[in-house]
C-alpha cells in the first residue's frame, strides 16, 4: 500500500518547497518596492503646472473654450518612471470647496528615465469633468499637482 503513494509524495513536497520560495521572492519584491515608494516619488518634480483656457474661433461656430492642464516633471531618481499617478486641484482662497478636484492618469510616451524632463500638455477634458470651471474663476484660482503615485518600466505601482 505504501508503494502507491511515494511517485505522488515526491512531486507534492517539491511543489510545496517551490511555492514556498515563490512565494518568498513575492515578498522581497513586495518590501523592496515598499521601502523604496516614497522616495521614487518623492523624486519626480513638477513645476510649472498651469491650468488654462484656450479660445479656439472657428468661423462658422464662433469660439470655443478649450481647457488644457500643462505641467513639466522631472525625474531626480534612479528608477525609470512609465506611468505617473497626480491629483489636481483647482482652488480658490475665499471658496472652501475646489472648483475641480480629480486623479490623472498618464501614461508617459517613451517613460522618463532617471535625470530627464519632459513637458506634458494634456485636454483636461479627458481627465476630468472641468467644465464647471469658468474664464473668471480662473483669474483667482491656484492649480496644485501632486504625485500620488507612480509605475516604474516593470509596471510595479509604488504608492505614497
Amino acid at each position: 500500500m505504501s508503494g502507491i503513494f511515494k511517485p505522488i509524495a515526491l512531486p507534492l513536497i517539491f511543489g510545496l518547497m517551490w511555492s514556498d520560495v515563490a512565494l518568498s521572492q513575492d515578498i522581497t519584491k513586495f518590501n523592496t518596492l515598499e521601502t523604496h515608494a516614497p522616495a521614487t516619488i518623492d523624486a519626480i518634480k513638477i513645476s510649472n503646472q498651469k491650468f488654462a483656457s484656450r479660445k479656439f474661433t472657428l468661423q462658422k461656430y464662433g469660439g470655443l473654450q478649450w481647457p488644457i492642464i500643462s505641467f513639466n516633471m522631472s525625474n531626480k531618481g534612479r528608477v525609470t518612471i512609465k506611468r505617473i499617478y497626480l491629483r489636481a486641484v483647482l482652488k480658490a482662497p475665499a471658496r472652501s470647496v475646489p472648483f475641480a478636484d480629480h486623479d490623472i492618469d498618464y501614461a508617459i510616451p517613451g517613460g522618463l528615465a532617471p535625470g530627464e524632463s519632459k513637458h506634458v500638455a494634456l485636454d483636461a477634458d479627458t481627465v476630468g469633468d472641468w467644465s464647471s470651471v469658468t474664464r473668471e474663476a480662473l483669474h483667482k484660482a491656484s492649480f496644485f499637482l501632486t504625485v500620488t503615485a507612480v509605475e516604474d518600466a516593470g509596471g510595479n505601482k509604488l504608492v505614497k
